[in-house]
């Protein structure tokens, strides 16, 4: 009796997931070839901002253990403040408004201002965004 009530209620819950996920790619403000793009460009960003993180983090450290080898200063080099890093770093929701794809997208193409990029009102939550976690973002930057 227990293990096909535990079957029944695996089915519920699969049946209740996948009407959830209908219902809210159905409601979502983008299109599927949109959503498609939108995949497209955070894995091709995610890609490139890993490859320049490696090249810039490995030219710091190489001017780094050569400063300390030679006891001479470092040359100055352009990094992300901490402010700049968190700004990029965090959930992206989508904007009907503004047509970004990433808040690294967004950051780069904001206007001079001095305010924060975060989400702001008008943002939509789209709930069902299951290439942003498959594409290997970890627990910093985001969609």
């Amino acid at each position: 009796l227990f293990p096909v009530l535990g079957w029944i209620l695996i089915a519920i819950v699969i049946i209740v997931l996948l009407i959830f996920t209908s219902v809210s790619r159905c409601l979502s403000p983008v299109s599927f070839l949109q959503l498609k793009f939108w995949k497209i460009y955070l894995e091709q960003e995610e890609q490139i901002l890993k490859s320049k993180a490696t090249e810039h983090a490995t030219e710091l450290a190489k001017e780094n253990v050569k400063c300390f080898f030679e006891g001479s200063h470092p040359r100055e080099y352009s990094t992300p403040s901490i402010k700049e890093w968190q700004q990029i770093s965090s959930l992206y929701t989508f904007n009907p408004k503004d047509q970004y794809y990433s808040l690294l997208h967004k950051y780069v193409n904001r206007k001079e201002e001095t305010h924060s990029i975060r989400s702001t009102e008008g943002d939509t939550v789209i709930p069902v965004l299951g290439f942003v976690d498959s594409a290997g973002i970890n627990s910093t930057p985001e969609l």
